[in-house]
């Protein structure tokens, strides 16, 4: 099955494969608090079995799992970042195949996990047991392995600064997205941050006859569409006043990196339509992805929404909203922003935060972050396109601003895995290239000191 010429990047990444297939039907589904416990107790058990001593770190949220194989003196030590739990696997009907049953097709396996973050992941620990078994493991390796990454990670700097001793290391690595667009690897230095609101309006006690009461109750339906429409304009700028008071823009060598980066249009009319696309023929999304923040209407509730008519008023509305944000943006800042501006609009409104991470940034001059990129570049035999931000958020201001190591991104899913959505894959390409990165990149930082 795997064919890298390398005998320990093709043993590793069999058991990253092996594992993944046991991984999957472990359905520890955060935004509904489903089997967490299950899905900690599972990794510990994949990292006890791979070398590693492996403990669960209980706390406010889901468990976290630790595990360390210690650095000897003057070596360096790697700490690797992923996430047991997953998205939910709604709507199950468009699925080709169960999603908590992992199904081996066209290439990939098939199933909710697969490349969200448990094949990812598993790439790191298959390189690091295989490494391990071959007496080849030249640093000091830790995992933090945690169960709230679906749901914005709540808990999991407050873990961290109360482990911090146990985490220290040299550089922090995640592998928690897909590939260019064009299939080229990449390293990222980098995440957009995020705020997930919910915003609520009530009207009359109960729904009402749209005719009976129609022109004099209250419509919170209508007062939910004009608040949200404060927020933004037509072109997709932020109305709240203040919001880019502390955006910073991208520095000469970022730029240069951005231009740097192929657009792959067919991608793109793929994931935005026609239309949607036709927006970026002249221009590059990377910096819009990467630099500029977004608002976004992620979902909204009220009234009737079954077959055929029903006229009714409405007694509730609600929306859930989420902001991508860039250095240096506080999202605990940007809500105060936004709920007084929501409340300067309608004195009404309820606004309530749901989720909140910083964004995070690594210089790419860093020595260690090259020889990330020189590994990558080994490992593939191409040169690894370099992106300053991830349009995506992680976690990642837990190791810049926290703990204060450099943390890079090196993701091995493909373009098209499907992540947060039906039919979620992860190739058997994809898992051998996350092996040998990880082998790689772990023997770059073997011939350096701590």
């Amino acid at each position: 099955m795997f064919k890298h010429p390398d005998p320990t990047i093709r043993a590793a990444a069999q058991r990253a494969f092996d594992a993944l297939l046991d991984a999957i039907p472990v359905s520890s589904i955060s935004a509904q608090g489903l089997n967490l416990d299950e899905g900690a107790q599972h990794f510990s058990g994949v990292l006890e079995k791979a070398g590693l001593r492996a403990e669960i770190w209980d706390g406010e949220g889901a468990p976290t799992v630790f595990a360390e194989r210690p650095a000897a003196d003057g070596r360096p030590t790697l700490l690797f970042y992923g996430h047991y739990d997953v998205q939910p696997p709604d709507p199950l009907d468009d699925w080709d195949s169960p999603p908590f049953e992992p199904t081996l097709r066209d290439g990939a396996i098939f199933g909710r996990g697969a490349g969200d973050n448990k094949g990812q992941l598993l790439a790191h620990v298959g390189a690091i047991a295989e490494l391990i078994a071959r007496d080849e493991l030249d640093i000091g390796v830790k995992f933090l392995v945690e169960g709230e990454e679906e749901i914005g990670s709540p808990h999991v700097a407050a873990v961290a600064e109360a482990h911090a001793d146990r985490l220290h290391a040299d550089l922090a690595l995640t592998a928690d997205a897909p590939v260019h667009d064009d299939g080229s690897p990449v390293v990222i230095f980098g995440v957009r941050g995020l705020l997930f609101i919910e915003v609520e309006l009530a009207g009359a006690p109960a729904d009402l006859h749209s005719g009976n009461r129609g022109g004099i109750a209250p419509t919170p339906a209508w007062e939910l569409v004009h608040a949200l429409a404060s927020l933004r304009a037509a072109d997709g700028r932020v109305l709240v006043p203040g919001f880019y008071d502390v955006v910073r823009d991208p520095e000469p060598a970022e730029i240069q990196m951005l231009d740097r980066l192929p657009v792959n249009q067919q991608q793109l009319t793929d994931d935005l339509g026609e239309a949607g696309a036709a927006r970026w023929q002249d221009e590059s999304p990377w910096r819009a992805l990467g630099f500029k923040p977004n608002c976004n209407i992620a979902g909204i509730t009220s009234g009737y929404q079954g077959t055929g008519a029903k006229t009714v008023i409405p007694s509730r509305a609600s929306a859930k909203i989420d902001f991508r944000l860039v250095a240096d943006q506080d999202p605990d800042a940007v809500f105060e922003a936004v709920a007084n501006h929501l409340r300067d609009i309608n004195p009404n409104v309820g606004v309530r935060k749901l989720a909140a991470v910083p964004p995070s940034a690594t210089s790419p001059e860093n020595p260690r972050v090259q020889s990330v990129i020189e590994a990558v570049r080994h490992a593939t035999g191409r040169d690894p396109l370099l992106r300053p931000r991830l349009g995506g958020t992680t976690p990642d201001y837990v190791f810049t601003q926290v703990l204060g190591i450099p943390s890079v991104l090196v993701p091995y899913g493909p373009t098209n895995m499907n992540h947060h959505a039906p039919n979620e894959r992860m190739t058997i390409e994809a898992i051998e290239r996350g092996a040998a990165c990880t082998v790689e990149i772990c023997r770059a930082l073997g011939q350096e000191e701590a």
